[in-house]
């Protein structure tokens, strides 16, 4: 059995290669999620975005402002006629479909989460992909975040061990005001939230054999199809795996004293918990945390953690581009592995149309 000091905890790396050539960014797409997560991200690694455009000209105009952007594009197909440049779309799930259609040819592109509006949206988004020879990923990107960096690192290491326990549990509120689009979903919070988890979860634990989910409404969001989820994903396996994930704790009421925002792990080595600060007071948030514990070592946080937004969207860009250019030979939020990360999701939508065992009294 290796032996561990907390020093070896607290330097785990928390951050991946840049690749040696950095290719221009043209952006599709100007909402909230490209202004306050993609921008900084490209800003902080030093990507040069070439052009935006959004079918609202003012919110392109805004990100030029803010961020120094080259150009603003008339058009999708104006934007798409840049060469030499990665595609960031960054579009809602409706019309992910429509734009990926119009990719040209042998192009570099990252699709934004989900993979289209259904399980259908996704095979069809799959198959145009191979088709066009397009080198795609999708932008599930909490496995790339500075604390999951470095927790997949223990787990490399032996740190963790066999994982018998993996757990997240949300009570935060949520501004769902901020995503108007959420608002003509049938589905919102499994596909555009938990999604970043169950993603998660597959690169731990591998893929689930089946799911129990159920999904609500709440009445401060009206207009949301659903807004907290109670998730179960079985494994073949001496695993417990499950989330708890509630949107509306009303801190307004009750404060932030009780709100939390975290992931546990648990081996037969040691165990991890992280802090999902981001998710706290949201967009501001809390500092991030994790904390590993393994055999003979206390529980010691990790360096240079960072923060989920922006930090992880530089590495989904990085990756993709080191994989385009060779440099990587596993693009770890392929097209491929998305769609698998679709099927749960999907799964767990299909659940939650069941109401379970009736209780007979």
């Amino acid at each position: 059995m290796t032996e561990f000091s907390s020093n070896d905890i607290s330097n785990l790396p928390t951050s991946l290669d840049m690749p040696t050539k950095l290719l221009p960014i043209v952006i599709i797409g100007a909402g909230g999620i490209v202004s306050d997560a993609h921008l900084p991200a490209y800003k902080k690694a030093g990507f040069k975005v070439l052009g935006i455009y959004d079918p609202i000209k003012e919110k392109a105009e805004n990100c030029q402002k803010n961020f120094g952007i080259e150009k603003i594009y008339s058009s999708e197909e104006e934007a798409l006629m840049e060469q030499d440049v990665v595609f960031d779309i960054a579009v809602p799930p409706q019309v992910l479909l429509n734009v990926v259609k119009k990719l040209p040819n042998n192009s570099i592109c990252q699709l934004q989460k989900p993979m289209g509006n259904s399980m259908e949206d996704a095979a069809e988004i799959k198959k145009i992909i191979k088709e066009k020879n397009i080198i795609a990923c999708v932008n599930l990107q909490l496995k790339f975040s500075p604390m999951m960096i470095a927790l997949r690192e223990a787990i490399n290491k032996g740190m963790i061990g066999d994982i018998t326990e993996l757990e997240i549990s949300l009570s935060v509120k949520t501004p769902w005001h901020l995503w108007p689009f959420l608002e003509s979903l049938d589905n919102v919070e499994v596909p555009l939230h938990s999604i970043h988890y169950i993603d998660w979860i597959r690169s731990v634990l591998g893929n689930p054999k089946s799911v129990h989910c159920n999904s609500v409404k709440h009445p401060t969001v009206p207009k949301l199809a659903d807004a907290r989820s109670s998730i179960i994903l079985n494994y073949e396996k001496e695993v417990r795996c499950c989330l708890s994930i509630n949107h509306t704790h009303d801190i307004d009421k009750h404060g932030t004293k009780h709100s939390h925002a975290y992931a546990r792990v648990e081996g037969l080595e040691g165990a991890a918990y992280i802090k999902f600060g981001l998710l706290l007071n949201y967009p501001n948030g809390e500092p991030e945390e994790i904390e590993i514990s393994t055999n003979g070592v206390e529980w010691t946080k990790v360096n240079n953690v960072g923060t989920w937004f922006p930090d992880a969207f530089v590495g989904t860009m990085s990756s993709l581009q080191r994989f385009a250019a060779g440099e990587d030979k596993v693009l770890l939020h392929s097209v491929d592995n998305a769609y698998e990360t679709m099927a749960v999701v999907y799964a767990c939508l299909d659940s939650n149309k069941n109401p379970g065992t009736i209780v007979n009294y």
